[in-house]
């Protein structure tokens, strides 16, 4: 270090105390501040409402969802806060925000489009062949999804070895993009959601298909993580809790579906 430079930089390194960042600078947490929450609408517009307000969306939106069940469940949401509002453990709420700000200007084609794009690399895809006893276990507990995604779409996904992804031809991507494209802007976000949570379309569809319930669509995702664990032990707390969290944001995308995919029919009894 040149002599001069190193004057004026060392009294600097070894005199100057630590900045240390106190309560004041960091962002006060908002507390629950109203005492009822109900919803308000009818049609395709419902409202949630905290007390006489109207809730708005980050932009200042009102927040507006299309149908009772979906506001019912968000609201619920905010009526289960105890104390301090936490966002980030509001996913219902987090995913209507994001449909309804729209803040990427994304169109359905769009996210439809980002979520093809975790296929070539999805968790069940991808195998780890380190060992005979991993790929044992992978072959069955993945291979049964795997054949049932297959007859499902009627194609012929297979999974590959190594590090690098699977090159999956467009003739056999087309028939999955448009089962998406199917699906309303609303219920392809959850999609979105989901598959960016287990990081696999195949067992998001399989959720979203009921051909696999929460829990394990999660476990298959987890599969080798927990592999690793049972063989060198899991860090006390950590991975629990990193499951539940995984697990909560997924519930909440597969519910999101269901509830932005669902039709309600009125029959009418004839008059005599």
């Amino acid at each position: 270090m040149n002599s001069t430079i190193s004057r004026v930089v060392k009294p600097l390194l070894f005199c100057t105390p630590a900045l240390k960042v106190t309560k004041r600078f960091l962002p006060q947490a908002l507390k629950r501040f109203y005492k009822n929450v109900t919803v308000a609408g009818s049609g395709g517009t419902y409202e949630v409402n905290l007390d006489h307000r109207k809730l708005k969306t980050p932009l200042g939106s009102v927040f507006q969802v299309p149908n009772y069940a979906l506001a019912l469940a968000i609201s619920n949401e905010w009526a289960s806060v105890q104390g301090n509002i936490t966002p980030t453990w509001m996913h219902l709420t987090s995913l209507a925000n994001t449909v309804i700000d729209n803040p990427n200007h994304e169109t359905k084609w769009d996210t439809v489009g980002k979520t093809m794009e975790f296929l070539d690399t999805d968790t069940i895809m991808y195998r780890d062949d380190s060992s005979d006893d991993i790929i044992q276990v992978q072959n069955r507990e993945w291979d049964p999804v795997m054949e049932w995604f297959n007859n499902r779409f009627e194609v012929n996904l297979k999974p590959g070895f190594g590090i690098c992804g699977v090159e999956i031809p467009p003739e056999m991507q087309e028939p999955i993009r448009k089962y998406l494209l199917s699906y309303n802007i609303w219920a392809v976000n959850g999609f979105f959601y989901g598959v960016e949570a287990l990081k696999s379309v195949v067992l998001t569809i399989a959720a979203a298909e009921r051909k696999l319930s929460i829990e394990q669509a999660v476990n298959l995702s987890r599969l080798e993580i927990d592999y690793q664990t049972q063989r060198w032990g899991s860090v006390e707390w950590s991975h629990d809790l990193e499951m539940l969290d995984q697990q909560s944001k997924f519930a909440a995308a597969v519910l999101f579906i269901h509830l932005n995919s669902s039709e309600r029919i009125v029959k009418h009894k004839m008059k005599l």
